[in-house]
């Protein structure tokens, strides 16, 4: 072993010192024993030998003879690792058992303090006057003074006699704990650093000087690759697995190594050692070593004693190479490096030995454990014993499915959570195919949740979250079809665990889940679907909703909305509905809504669709079975509904719409659907609307006369009629128009859809990227044959790489928004008279579209499954002459069968499932079948059949009845 600075020389038992390499500066000391580990503090060091012995030296004079002399410590077991502080020496045995020593009394004697005397410590770091403490189960313990807050309790600066848990960082998996002078450090198994305590030269690395008395993230470290930390008086020292080096805090003596002696107050990379890959740090007091890869010791900093080992004329702020007379072919290699606090050891060893480093009680990988577990036939003790102590600690959980691949768990940050999550659900899947060790696995779980912090210092505590929904995952695949009444409860814990947790953290675990691949988003998001159809509390209902919404709303469409949607049973949503109608009646009982009023995204179309129908039924159903009626003629459709509307009573409309036609007095719904299918109102009102180039889509004009806005008000409340009373209207309008409906801002989508034209002009100006004003275009546009100026302010302004989306942005807003102002709020106005606008915003843009106008996905296959026959069988020749013939049909022939047939060409926006037609044989009272039409009944959807004597005849009648358009010819 080497050694410089203040001297130990004499204090160690040297064989044989003749020839040996030495300088003026480094002293080559020639042990009989080999050293595992070495602290020094001020007037007091301490090392461990190979075998275990644990010895004290003391450099200051007590009376007792004993300065400068080794004295061992009978700990009783064999010592693996040593830290010094100014008034205490602490031992750590191969067990994992500490002792603490006073060397300022003699004989030492070692004691094991009570709060850690069963629990197994890894680690132990001494400050100048208190120590931390790094256990099994990554948890920290501190104790000593606290006049700094270098204890993170966040207490009152008194101290702590005994070691005390920090349990801000009990989730985080801690692989390893520093000790300064009056500040602390942890470094987590992903590279996170967190510190605590003095912070008066910036020795914490936060970007100021004010003291911390409870654990904070290093922020400027994060996704650095840190794989340990040193700490000095005043000073500390990070290095990455990638060998570089960072310092931060007091360079009063240059112990930054930055060639300055200006403290830095974040950390800073040693430039000075650049290119070279270094391997360990050591602090000193006041100095700083740096062993490389090429096994070559640096240092800089203080150099009172001479514990840099090098030239006194040197530079001490910059890093350079120890003096050490290490021949590099004499077969020897540097093994390890230590710095006292005014002292600086080296030690070698053989090459054929290779490098002995301390030894830590580490935990096995988790799909390891897991085999052993599996293996057994039956479960025993220390089996138990091990499931509880890893799924009930979440530090543990934490660090058990990194993403080893490439280190991309250092790369965690609060967009990236660095786990493998496939690793996580093939372990779940492995541990709970076994009920038995299902049962262990959700009880430890059960014992970690009340545990879990609601705000976990960093963000590495927050993965046990992801994980756990993988244990859920794979809970209920293997649960099915009981639920045991420990697995509920654990899917209600773990609900309301989530919601314990802070915005911050909510939006953290959002963004993670965000960052997955698309098939796992999706596999969370089915997991709570399903927790959803669980026996599960009210309350924990409600948290599941909350976490399903963090889910949408961090989505940003990367998986389809739809995915979230769930079928609800129709008690439920019934029950659900009654209470919004009280709550909307100001009746409100203890009750609210559970998904009415906030968590629309949570039901699906058919859930959405029922509750709209199933109120208006019931709003329908408090007017006595009174009717709305219109009394139109066939000839003039339109002007007669709008003037019939124009004079009803608000209430009226909330009344079952009831139509009848030319004097027909019949109590039917079949005019409704006509009434509704035959409307054609862009055709009609042709000075209301401008069209689009292709004349598909119709958009509010612009230049609409101011008297004519009224017909706006009608017409809204015309189609807020058909939506009322469940019926389809002929509406060409692009789907921005059901966004207003429901507040959502318009996009360039949306002009695509209307005006592709238009849209991609706009969409090559945000992607041009020469110099826009070399196009000569400003501010002024024409929209529906009127020329307008965007800025009115500034007349002719032109349009630059800085301005074009505000360009792009005010010809949307223009063209959709502030050219029909005026009109679209009458049209709102009247839509909203008749539907509830708090019930159809549970409807998306999409949705709205499809429930009011239809939909144009026509399945005939399923059309045919879902028939059902009445008095008839599918297998009677009439039937099966049908099918033949309808199977000949053209695509637009079969359309116009389903109008025939239910009284729309629209398929149900839910699809052809809707339609459940029935087929039953016609009765003749007079005459022959051949001679007859088959006929429908489409409230019903029912399809007669008069019994055919051939298949032609059977074809030429259904075509002909096809072509009638149900008498609306004038």
């Amino acid at each position: 072993m080497f050694s410089w600075g203040e001297d130990y020389r004499q204090s160690f038992r040297q064989k044989n010192t003749s020839n040996v390499p030495s300088s003026d500066r480094v002293h080559f000391l020639n042990l009989s024993f080999r050293i595992r580990d070495l602290s020094a503090a001020h007037h007091v060091l301490a090392f461990v030998k190979d075998v275990g012995d644990a010895s004290i030296i003391r450099t200051q004079e007590r009376g007792d003879g004993s300065r400068g002399k080794q004295k061992f410590v009978n700990c009783g077991e064999k010592i693996q690792a040593v830290s010094c502080g100014d008034d205490v020496v602490c031992l750590l045995s191969e067990g994992g058992k500490i002792f603490c020593v006073d060397p300022n009394i003699t004989p030492f004697t070692p004691r094991t303090p009570p709060a850690l005397s069963s629990i197994i410590v890894t680690q132990i770091a001494c400050g100048s006057h208190h120590t931390v403490a790094l256990t099994k189960d990554d948890q920290v313990y501190t104790w000593g003074q606290d006049s700094r807050g270098q204890l993170g309790l966040g207490g009152s600066n008194s101290g702590a006699g005994s070691p005390q848990h920090i349990r801000s960082l009990s989730a985080v998996p801690v692989v390893q704990v520093s000790a300064g002078g009056q500040h602390s450090f942890a470094l987590t198994v992903s590279g996170g650093v967190f510190g605590w305590g003095r912070n008066d030269c910036g020795q914490l690395g936060l970007g100021d000087t004010e003291d911390r008395t409870t654990p904070v993230p290093v922020n400027y470290l994060n996704t650095k690759k840190v794989i340990h930390i040193s700490s000095g008086q005043e000073h500390t020292v990070a290095l990455t697995k990638d060998g570089a080096v960072f310092t931060f805090g007091s360079s009063q003596y240059g112990q930054l190594g930055h060639n300055s002696f200006r403290n830095e107050l974040r950390p800073r990379l040693v430039a000075e050692l650049w290119g070279a890959k270094v391997t360990k740090t050591a602090c000193g007091r006041y100095h700083t070593l740096v062993l490389t890869d090429r096994m070559k010791a640096y240092s800089f900093g203080c150099n009172d004693h001479q514990q840099l080992g090098r030239d006194e004329e040197s530079h001490s702020s910059v890093p350079l190479p120890v003096q050490i007379p290490l021949c590099p072919t004499n077969g020897h290699r540097i093994e390890n490096i230590f710095a006292g606090a005014d002292c600086s050891f080296a030690t070698c060893r053989p090459k054929e030995d290779g490098l002995n480093s301390k030894i830590n009680i580490t935990q096995q990988p988790i799909e390891k454990l897991v085999a052993q577990w599996t293996f057994e036939a039956k479960l025993g003790l220390v089996t138990k014993q091990e499931i509880h102590r890893t799924f009930s600690s979440a530090s543990i959980v934490n660090r058990s499915f990194l993403d080893q691949s490439k280190d991309k768990h250092f790369r965690t940050s609060t967009n990236y959570p660095g786990l493998d999550l496939s690793l996580a659900k093939s372990v779940f899947e492995n541990l709970l195919i076994e009920k038995v060790l299902q049962s262990e696995v959700e009880t430890a779980i059960l014992l970690l949740l009340p545990r879990l912090d609601n705000k976990p210092v960093g963000v590495e505590g927050l993965r046990v979250f992801l994980v756990l929904t993988e244990l859920l995952h794979v809970t209920q695949k293997y649960c099915q079809p009981l639920i045991s009444s420990t697995s509920l409860k654990l899917v209600e814990e773990i609900s309301v665990a989530f919601q314990k947790l802070s915005p911050e953290s909510l939006r953290i675990i959002g963004d993670w889940w965000y960052s997955l691949l698309p098939a796992t988003m999706i596999r969370h998001v089915n997991v709570w679907k399903t927790a959803l159809a669980w026996p599960v509390s009210r309350y924990s209902f409600k948290c599941i909703l909350l976490i399903l919404q963090n889910l949408f709303e961090a989505n940003r469409k990367k998986i389809p909305e739809q995915t979230f949607g769930v079928e609800f049973h129709p008690t439920f949503l019934q029950e659900d509905l009654q209470l919004w109608r009280r709550m909307s009646l100001n009746r409100m009982g203890d009750n609210q809504p559970l998904i009415l009023c906030d968590f629309a995204f949570v039901m699906d179309l058919k859930s959405k669709k029922m509750v709209f129908d199933t109120n208006a039924a019931w709003t329908q159903g408090e007017h006595q079975n009174c009717l709305f009626k219109l009394n139109l003629r066939r000839a003039s459709l339109l002007e007669e509904a709008f003037v019939q509307l124009a004079s009803a009573h608000q209430t009226d409309l909330k009344k079952q719409l009831m139509v009848h036609l030319d004097g027909d007095s019949k109590v039917t719904l079949v005019y409704r659907s006509d009434f509704f299918h035959h409307l054609n109102i862009v055709k009609e009102k042709r000075e209301m609307f401008m069209l689009n180039e292709s004349e598909t889509l119709a958009w509010f004009s612009s230049r609409t006369a101011e008297r004519d806005q009224a017909n706006f008000h009608l017409l809204g409340i015309l189609c807020g009629l058909a939506l009322y009373n469940k019926s389809f209207i002929q509406f060409p309008f692009p789907l921005v128009l059901f966004k207003k409906l429901l507040d959502i801002e318009s996009t360039l989508e949306d002009m695509m859809e209307f005006n592709e034209g238009v849209g991609r002009r706009l969409q090559y100006i945000l992607d041009y990227e020469d110099d826009l004003e070399d196009l000569l275009l400003t501010f002024e546009i024409n929209w529906d044959e009127t020329d307008v100026d965007l800025d009115r302010s500034n007349p002719g302004k032109p349009v630059t790489n800085q301005n074009k989306k505000e360009f792009v942005d005010a010809y949307v807003n223009y063209a959709f928004n502030k050219s029909v102002e005026g009109v679209f709020q009458e049209f709102k106005r009247g839509f909203f008279l008749v539907c509830d606008q708090q019930l159809v915003k549970l409807f998306r843009p999409e949705e709205l579209q499809g429930v009011l106008v239809g939909g144009d996905v026509y399945d005939w296959v399923k059309l045919k499954q879902n028939t059902q026959y009445v008095w008839v069988s599918d297998r009677h020749p009439t039937v099966q002459m049908f099918w033949e013939v309808f199977d000949e049909l053209t695509e637009e022939q079969k359309k116009d069968f389903i109008l025939f047939l239910t009284g729309t060409r629209k398929v149900p926006v839910l699809g052809m499932d809707q339609i459940r037609m029935k087929i039953t044989i016609k009765q003749i009272q007079s005459g022959l079948a051949d001679e007859e039409f088959p006929e429908s009944l489409t409230c019903h959807s029912i399809l007669e059949l008069p019994l055919y004597s051939t298949k032609e005849i059977m074809r030429e009648r259904l075509t002909e009845a096809l072509k009638s358009k149900r008498g609306f010819t004038t």
